[in-house]
This record gives structure tokens, sequence and C-alpha cells, in this order.
């Protein structure tokens, strides 16, 4: 099943050379007078994640009904975070101009100009979070049949494909392709004019490119390992304690592989269940936590934060390194069972509450 890619983002390209501003315009009705502005540059943004430096953050307060940030001297991206998850992102080349009227934090409600990029990119903003809503309704009524999810899933991926097929030549379909994923990416990317390459988010493209590569590979991959004829790759990684934990120690207990990150607020959002099924299903069932492209300090105080109870190991290899590949590992978190015969039997991707009732079969067997 598709995965939605959600983005909310403006951006605003003048082609201009001198520092300018993006001046938010905050409604009257608003109570908020204080934001804060994370700021990363483009080139930053497309590290590898352990080398990322931090965004650079400020915080303003709304004066005469608005505040203004300063721009650099560099392609970037400017996020405003809102309530609920929600925020404005901002990406700016040197000499933009930009006026943001906000006029509802909750739900969030805004508007942008400057540049024509920035008009398309708001109405593709807006359309997209209609069809967001659309599905989180859909969500909450319980139950919804696998055909009507993907008809909206597939009405997401229609506005940006559209937008791109209307608009071969503009900047805005860089920001258009970060919203779509698997072949329908690599088909808009195969078939992208000159002038769209020469955008200021290519280098955010050419990203997505290689990680859409890999995950139709690794999606190729996965179907093959769940087959349940194929050995769990061994792996050894240190404790916070420094002891070597290897798969192999637990031959002859079911095992969930939970490969994850601080930094994953998915990953977070799963530990409640994971911990229910920890509780039920041990000493049965053995549980090893995977830390992958996190700092050592980070993962050490989401240890004591969240209260892992299973084996938890370092993994220090950048981008994951081999592990993440032998294990067709194309997002975090990702969950893989391993039997107590230590054959793969399941790998899921992203937080999806089936994979208990897929785990509850396995070890009812």
């Amino acid at each position: 099943m598709k995965r939605l890619v959600i983005t909310t983002a403006l951006t605003a390209v003048a082609g201009l050379t001198a520092m300018a501003d993006i001046t938010v315009k905050v409604a009257p009705e608003i109570a908020e007078k204080s934001f804060s502005v994370e700021m990363r540059n483009i080139e930053d943004m497309v590290k590898p994640r352990m080398e990322r430096p931090e965004p650079v953050v400020t915080d303003y307060t709304v004066t005469d009904g608005t505040f203004t940030v300063k721009t650099g001297e560099k392609n970037a991206r400017y996020v405003i975070p809102m309530a609920d998850r929600s925020y404005i992102a901002i990406y700016t080349k040197p000499g933009d101009n930009l006026t943001v009227n906000l006029t509802s934090t909750t739900p969030l409600v805004y508007t942008v100009s400057g540049s024509k990029l920035m008009e398309d990119i708001s109405t593709l903003d807006k359309d997209a979070t209609a069809i967001m809503q659309e599905y989180q309704t859909l969500m909450q009524a319980g139950n919804p049949s696998p055909e009507a999810v993907e008809a909206i899933q597939n009405k997401y991926g229609k506005l940006f494909s559209d937008y791109i097929a209307a608009n071969k030549d503009a900047e805005g379909v860089g920001y258009a392709m970060l919203n779509l994923e698997g072949e329908e990416f690599m088909n808009a990317y195969n078939t992208m004019s000159d002038a769209a390459k020469a955008g200021m988010l290519m280098p955010l493209v050419e990203q997505q490119k290689n990680y859409v590569q890999k995950s139709i590979a690794m999606e190729k991959r996965k179907a093959e390992l769940q087959s349940g004829n194929f050995d769990a790759p061994n792996f050894t990684f240190n404790t916070l304690e420094g002891k070597p934990v290897s798969l192999s120690d637990f031959k002859g207990k079911w095992v969930i592989i939970d490969f994850w990150g601080s930094w994953c607020p998915w990953c977070i959002k799963g530990f409640p269940k994971l911990k229910e099924a920890y509780a039920q299903y041990k000493p049965e069932l053995e549980v090893i936590g995977v830390a992958c492209n996190d700092k050592p300090e980070a993962w050490e105080k989401a240890l004591t934060k969240y209260e892992l109870p299973w084996v938890n190991v370092y993994n220090p290899e950048v981008n994951g390194g081999k592990i993440v590949e032998e294990y067709a590992v194309e997002g975090f978190p990702t969950k893989v069972i391993v039997s107590p015969e230590g054959k793969i039997m399941n790998i899921t991707s992203g937080e999806d509450p089936a994979f208990f009732e897929i785990l509850a079969k396995l070890i009812k067997k």
C-alpha cells in the first residue's frame, strides 16, 4: 500500500543576490505573539543525518501584527512550527522578499505572496490539506475498506502528477515531486525538463531519487525475504553498557528487531503497543531495538525517557550501514519478526497496527 507523503511547504525563488526578508503578518485574533523559526541551508539538508548541523533557531515577537525574518546568503529552508505538529516551511533564495499572511494556527490557515512559484505551491498545499482531511475523516470513522483508502491515496498522488504534467518547466515541479514516491516519482523524474532541473529544490529531488530507487529495490527484496525461507542475517552491536549483543544469542525464541531512531516520531509513537506485545509474549519473545542514524547521547536520553524494557543496541554505521540493506529497511520504524529457527517471517515498514496481528498469528501457530 502506498504511504502518503505529507509536505506542507512554502517555496520562494527570485534570482536576486541581495539580503531580503520574510514578513509574517499575524491576524489580530491569533493569541500567540511569540514564534520560533528554524533555519537550515539546503546544502546541509542533503548531508547524511549524522553530518547535518542542528538548525539555527531564532525566536520572534509579533509587533504591530508582524514579525520579520532576515534571510541569508544561501538557499535555505525556514520552518515555523505550529500547533498539532503542523508547520509552515519556506524555501528561499538570497534576495527573495516574501509575505506570509497567517490567518489561523488551529487549524493552520495561511497564504503567501512574492512569486509565481509561491502561488503554485500555496495552491498545491491547500488542495493537499483538503485531501488529507478526507483521509483523516475516513480513518476516524473506523475500519475503512482498502479500496476507499487507495482511492484517497491515488487522489493525493494525482494532484501533484497533474501539476507536473501541466507545468513541465515550472520550478514548482521540484516541490510536487517531493510529494510523490515509487514509480510515480521515477516517471516524473525521467521526464523532467532542463528548466525544472535548474530549480533550487533539485538537490532535495536528487536525494529523493536515491531514496526511491533504494525503496523500489528494497520492496522487491522484502517480498523475497518474507517467504520464510531466508535466514535472518546475524549482527553484533553494543548495549549502552558496552556489552556486545548478537541476534544469534536469541536462537530458539521469537525475536522482533525494531530498527528505530530517537529522531523518528513514528518510532516513538509505536513504543506503547510494542511494550504491550513484549509483556504479553515474553519470555517466548525478545525484542532487540537497533538504533540507527542516531547520535549516542540522543540514543541514551531516549532509552531513559521512554523506559524501553527490551534489549537495546546502538548501530554506529553511517546511514544504517549494511544491516539495513540486508533487512530491506526502507524507512523507520521497520520491525522484523524472526522465528525461533532464525528465519525472517515478516518485515513491516512504518507504524502499522496490522504488524501485531501478524505477530499474534505467527507466535500462536
